[in-house]
């Protein structure tokens, strides 16, 4: 399912328009919702919120506009099954949902950007490569952990770490180690083993500060006990497949990798009776099979709203990872049913079928009384629905009057919800009516026969059977072949959801039901006669315990607790989480490290380094004063030098930016001065990066093209690319006439190719811009990548610039081979070359370099490393960094 890019990102509801086209205070002003591009929703609903049923979807499908037919937003709720149609009209940032004659919610986009370019926040490589450590923290085997007081502080700023010892010494290794990890991550490490999880609950329940870390322990060996649980449910599915197979003498389960075992059991074909008793068994076992399936989908269902995205997620990709090894067993089964009908003579069909007749006459009888009761029950649930109105749930009560409009849009909200459930009701019923007319037809007809004409019917039976099972099987095995390729994970994940939906409602209406259902589900129960199949449904909610059965309306204290625990929906059964989720960081966006880090650097408070920003300015401008920083001027020459001096702290900026990691761990004289100096920046927009260091966060729509462009700049000069990813994906909302072809050399110059490929289009839909006197001013092999563009269409780009032997052009990050290599391939160079060769005059070629900025570079360099390095290599070093000293430094020291 493509969604289209004006719908994906977080939309907040500001507006709500009632039936009567007033604008009231609903309640759900405020609520926000992201939809990402895998077709996901999850919303965030303030306490106060009122609750409406779409709070309760979790998938989305956007059905594009057809003519005059307008575009539809449908919003899937997994738990109810509910379908909520909205007509969507979207224009910018502006959305419009208008529910039938309900209601119209007004929203607007808060965030376009992309959620990949959100980035997980932690201090673990402080931790891991000791750098800039304070504290030595030594555990009982005598091993000492290096930490960080700065990072400690972040994590749990109500424990003293600066006493002696500190605290979590003297504690075992790994459990100092599984703290650890939580303190720099916020999360538990991976591969963490159970009573590792135990020791530290056990060694910190009663110290002061820990109880988050705690708590979370309790949740991981909770939910790795879930997990275990799932995953025998899953084997459970698996053991009775390999049951069914061992029961038609295919060795299931012992098959291994041959299959079917090559000594089939003849005495099924000679035994009519042992086979009918085979099958029995083996309905009995699908049954089971069917029982485990409906758990794990209404479980999905109901605790969608205590799973986390990558909990649920993490479900659905274990669900398809089984898919082969159920269609492995199907086909084990095919195959063991292929080696029995092709075995039969046709004396031996013929007996089977006399013997099968008095059997079909009697499940024909029983199946009939049973589809009978279920279509007069299901006449009865809805004459009951029709004359109800959906009643609120105890959960929807409003805190609000009767007359309130959030009140009145909610009610026709679940009145709608109410009439399209009775709809679906109605269409179930009249499907089960014509199958049970269909089949009484069958019924009536096959009764109608003589006993030799019953024979041959089900001897045909037989014989199509033969025919068929070789065809099933070949389907199959290209099936199980093309599995990667028809069943892609996006597609899957969307079937999953939509069937673990439809499978939720069901049981959702049949336990609503229960007085009425009860005594179809007994007979089921009774039918099946195998104990999983029945304490399923107990667990489900379908069917009461066989105490609460015997003693109903007792005082019998189990049958009590039975009763509590299939009515509960948080203990019915147990709760499906993942444990992979718990041992990730944090999203930028979501640490509470990362807000208090950013309040660390604002306040300027605890801080061990210098950033020394250096500005030359004409003579007579005015020095700008920067709120937090110290700022002085000096003045060399014609010019003025301000230089502005931002304090930081070590382990911040080396554990989130690899390129002053270097520079303060190099042995020179940034490292033994703690003093870092940035050229040629505005110390404004500088602190808005280092800011984004601290908290891997950036607000993007507050800031000008220009603003963006120069902290694209240091981004890309120190390596962030997170930051540059975040500030490409802001400027494709700011592209026009004006500043197109100058975006284009920039996104060039920084190889940001997602930027670079939506100007180009631009520009092809725009050719007035090729007009202007800066088109002109473009590398040729750039003026030749918008004539393509504009003739034949980005795709077509790329053949074009392969047949010059070009590539993208580098980066300013590039090394210098790079360089050399990537120029020497660009279509214009060869042009450039003939007409060097063919002038006659040195005054045509341009000059290459600035000499006096070309000095400055290197003595600038000299300054940094001293004499070590010879004169020529820090000449091509400037060259190739474009006279930019970090850039330069970047290349000495990568």
């Amino acid at each position: 399912m493509e969604v289209d890019d004006d719908y994906i990102g977080l939309w907040r509801i500001v507006e709500c328009v009632s039936l009567a086209g007033i604008v009231e205070t609903t309640g759900i002003e405020g609520t926000e919702f992201f939809l990402d591009e895998s077709g996901d929703v999850s919303w965030k609903v303030s306490e106060d919120a009122e609750p409406m049923p779409f709070f309760n979807c979790e998938t989305y499908e956007i059905q594009p506009k057809k003519g005059s037919t307008p575009a539809v937003l449908k919003f899937y709720g997994t738990y109810e099954g509910h379908v909520i149609d909205f007509k969507v009209e979207i224009s910018d940032d502006l959305m419009l949902l208008t529910y039938e004659k309900c209601c119209l919610l007004q929203c607007q986009k808060i965030s376009s950007s992309d959620p990949r370019a959100d980035i997980l926040y932690s201090f673990l490589p402080a931790l891991e490569e000791e750098f800039f450590w304070d504290i030595s923290i030594r555990a009982d085997s005598g091993r000492e952990f290096k930490v960080h007081s700065l990072v400690l502080c972040l994590s749990t700023p109500d424990v003293n770490w600066f006493c002696s010892p500190p605290p979590l010494t003297g504690l075992q290794e790994c459990v100092i180690q599984t703290v650890l990890h939580y303190l720099y991550a916020e999360c538990l490490p991976q591969g963490l083993m159970e009573e590792v999880a135990r020791a530290c609950i056990k060694s910190l329940n009663k110290m002061h500060g820990f109880g988050k870390f705690v708590d979370l322990c309790q949740t991981f060996l909770k939910n790795t006990n879930l997990k275990h649980q799932i995953t025998s449910m899953v084997n459970d599915m698996h053991a009775c497949a390999d049951k069914i197979i061992d029961l038609f003498g295919g060795g299931g389960g012992q098959g291994g990798s041959e299959g079917v075992s090559h000594q089939m059991d003849r005495s099924l074909i000679d035994n009519p009776a042992k086979l009918c008793y085979v099958v029995k068994q083996a309905v009995r076992e699908g049954a089971v099979a069917i029982s485990k399936l409906l758990m794990m989908c209404d479980l999905f269902s109901r605790r969608k709203g205590e799973l986390s995205r990558e909990e649920r997620h993490d479900i659905i990709k274990y669900t398809r990872s089984r898919i082969p090894f159920f269609l492995s067993q199907l086909e084990k089964f095919l195959e063991v049913c292929k080696k029995h009908t092709s075995a039969m003579s046709v004396d031996e069909r013929h007996e089977i079928a006399t013997y099968l007749v008095p059997e079909i006459e009697s499940s024909l009888d029983m199946v009939s009384k049973f589809v009978s009761d279920i279509k007069a029950a299901l006449e009865q649930i809805i004459n009951t629905s029709e004359k109800e109105k959906p009643a609120d749930s105890k959960h929807d009560k409003s805190k609000k009057g009767s007359g309130h409009i959030s009140n009145i849009l909610g009610k026709t909200l679940k009145n709608a919800l109410h009439l399209r459930e009775l709809k679906k009701l109605k269409r179930l019923n009249d499907r089960a009516s014509n199958l049970f007319f269909l089949f009484v037809q069958k019924k009536d007809t096959f009764s109608s026969m003589s006993d030799n004409e019953k024979v041959r019917y089900i001897s045909r039976g037989l014989d199509s059977l033969v025919d068929q099972v070789p065809t099933f099987l070949s389907r199959l095995q290209i099936i199980m072949s093309d599995l990667e390729v028809k069943l892609t994970k996006r597609e899957w994940k969307y079937l999953f959801k939509l069937g673990t939906s439809k499978i939720a409602w069901g049981i959702y209406k049949v336990e609503n039901n229960h007085p009425t259902l009860e005594p179809l589900v007994q007979q089921v129960c009774d039918t099946v006669h195998r104990d999983q199949f029945t304490s399923s449904l107990v667990a489900l909610g379908l069917s009461k315990p066989r105490q609460q059965q015997q003693q109903q309306g007792g005082q019998d204290i189990t049958s009590e607790a039975s009763s509590s625990s299939t009515q509960n929906v948080d203990t019915r059964y147990i709760q499906l989480s993942a444990v992979e989720s718990l041992c990730v960081p944090p999203f930028a966006h979501d640490s509470v490290m990362a807000k208090m880090a950013l309040e660390l650097l604002r306040s300027g408070n605890k801080t061990d380094m210098t950033f020394e920003i250096i500005v030359a300015q004409d003579v007579g401008d005015t020095v700008i004063d920067h709120t937090g920083s110290k700022t002085v001027e000096r003045t060399e020459s014609d010019r003025d030098v301000e230089i502005t001096y931002i304090p930081a702290h070590c382990v911040v900026i080396a554990t989130h930016c690899e390129w002053f990691k270097r520079a303060l761990l190099s042995g020179m004289k940034e490292s033994i001065d703690k003093k870092i100096t940035v050229h040629d920046t505005n110390p404004d927009l500088f602190r808005v990066f280092l800011e984004y260091l601290y908290s891997g966060q950036m607000e993007t729509n507050d800031l000008s093209t220009e603003q963006l462009v120069d902290i694209m700049t240091l981004a890309d000069r120190y390596h962030t690319l997170s930051l540059k990813s975040l500030c490409e994906q802001a400027l494709k909302h700011h592209v026009d006439d004006e500043n197109a072809l100058y975006l284009l050399s920039f996104a060039d110059q920084l190889n940001a190719k997602k930027l670079k490929d939506l100007i180009l289009n631009y520009v092809a839909e725009h050719p007035e811009v090729t007009s202007s006197e800066l088109y002109q001013d473009l590398p040729e092999y750039l003026q030749m990548e918008v004539e393509t563009v504009s003739v034949t269409g980005l795709d077509s780009r790329s053949h074009s610039l392969t047949n010059h032997s070009y590539t993208d052009v580098p980066s300013s990050a590039s090394s210098i081979s790079e360089v050399d290599e990537m120029i020497n391939t660009m279509p214009f160079v060869e042009r450039v070359s003939n007409d060097l060769t063919t002038s006659s005059s040195s005054e045509d070629i341009p000059p290459i370099e600035d000499a006096a900025r070309l000095e400055n570079c290197v003595e600038s360099l000299r300054d940094v490393v001293g004499d070590s390095i010879p004169r020529e290599q820090l000449v091509q070093v400037s060259l190739a960094a474009d006279y930019d000293l970090n850039r330069a430094l970047n290349f000495l020291f990568p």
